[in-house]
């Protein structure tokens, strides 16, 4: 008997517990969070995609090297160049996770001011 190779594909029933535990995961963060998650993660892209180009140009050069000190040079200044981009992207994600929770701790901030449209008529 020979197997059928036939491949499905299936939605996500919205029964279903896993689903609905990301459904409510999802909903568990504030527009400011999810916003936040969105730029965090797009950063981080940006910062993949720079960095391979910067990898492919150091392996290109090192090919192109004629004697062990020009390839002990190109490695070191590749070295340097990543570590100060690595701490750089550091800092800037932290930056960025800052003012997401500056921003949430703002708005979950409690208040012992009343608002006017609290007082039963």
């Amino acid at each position: 008997m020979a197997k059928s190779t036939k491949k499905t594909t299936e939605t996500p029933d919205a029964t279903d517990p896993a689903h609905a535990g990301m459904v409510a995961a999802m909903a568990a963060f504030s527009p400011v969070a999810t916003t936040a998650w969105f730029d965090m993660m797009q950063e981080s892209m940006r910062f993949v995609t720079e960095r391979l180009e910067k990898d492919l140009e150091a392996q290109r050069a090192m090919l192109a090297c004629r004697t062990p000190q020009e390839l002990m040079q190109v490695q070191s200044d590749f070295m340097k160049k990543a570590f100060t981009d690595y701490t750089e992207e550091t800092r800037r994600m932290m930056e960025m996770m800052g003012v997401a929770l500056r921003v949430d701790i703002k708005d979950t901030t409690p208040t012992t001011r009343r608002n006017y449209d609290d007082v039963p008529v």
